[in-house]
């Protein structure tokens, strides 16, 4: 991994510190990181950043390009890097990720983090992410998982979130499952080399319990059901973050108990992807069992 500086790393992370705080990221981050090996040379992308915070973990000083179709998500990042004296500014790019405006095969690495249940033609999109990643390039792709019947446990007890209204943050579909999400890359020529899962039981419960917590701040003080990243985290010094931020710590701690449950499946799935000489879409995809992560 590219790295400039220890010092600027931290310094940059804790700029960004509003989605170090959630607990799903905190969880995926590692296991993206051990996937996509982003070592040596090339330039890397990240289609659809949210707050940056995935983006700065995963490629740190590495020349990065960001990708987002609400351009205040990439207005907030780059602010918040340029604070910190000697940080690379990013490199960012409003952007459908239907319609990316780069050359083909200009990238070694790419993020798709949590965007493909956010749109109406996925087709589209991950055919311009085959598109743009290079011939020996890796992709690392988060989603929703889809196969233990519901995705979270608020979608159980019929609450409406964020992501059931109209806005950047709206869910098309719940998510995918193994063989469905590599149906979809196999369809372009791309196909998972290797997958995990996250966001176990522990976890999850524990997420939708601070998201229903912040479903009733927003709807309480901004008169809102649908937001962004970027005005979510505009509320990093109110109240009740201040008492969320002082709870995390005993809810991250709480969460660990998740790996006991390796073996188990969780409600989010991690796929390393790459380019496949003979894409079959008929075919079935080639999944690996579960790694313990």
């Amino acid at each position: 991994m590219s790295r400039l500086d220890p010092t600027i790393d931290r310094a940059v992370l804790a700029r960004l510190g509003f989605a170090g705080h959630d607990l799903a990221t905190r969880d995926k981050i590692p296991l993206i990181r051990r996937f996509m090996a982003a070592e040596g040379d090339g330039l890397a992308l990240d289609i659809g950043i949210g707050t940056g915070y995935t983006t700065y973990s995963v490629f740190g000083g590495r020349p990065a390009v960001c990708v987002d179709v609400y351009a205040p998500n990439l207005q907030d990042y780059r602010e918040r890097v340029a604070a910190v004296t000697g940080a690379r500014r990013p490199l960012c790019a409003v952007a459908q990720a239907t319609a990316l405006p780069f050359k083909s095969g200009a990238f070694r690495f790419i993020l798709c983090s949590e965007v493909l249940e956010h749109l109406e033609n996925d087709d589209a999109a991950v055919r311009e992410l085959s598109r743009v990643l290079g011939t020996e390039g890796r992709a690392v792709i988060t989603v929703p998982y889809a196969g233990l019947g519901f995705t979270t446990f608020l979608e159980l007890c019929g609450i409406k979130t964020v992501h059931d209204f109209p806005g950047p943050e709206h869910h098309v579909r719940p998510g995918y499952d193994e063989r469905s999400l590599g149906r979809l890359l196999g369809r372009h020529g791309l196909a998972i080399e290797r997958h995990v899962y996250y966001f176990r039981f522990f976890t999850r419960l524990l997420a939708d319990g601070v998201g229903l917590a912040h479903l009733l701040y927003q709807r309480a003080v901004h008169r809102r059901r649908a937001w962004t990243w970027s005005e979510a985290a505009a509320s990093e010094g109110s109240w009740a973050f201040g008492l969320y931020r002082c709870v995390f710590p005993a809810l991250w701690a709480v969460s660990r108990v998740d790996r006991l449950l390796w073996r188990m499946r969780g409600f989010g799935l991690i796929a390393a992807v790459t380019h496949q000489t003979e894409a079959r879409a008929d075919a079935p995809p080639r999944v690996p069992p579960p790694r313990l992560p």
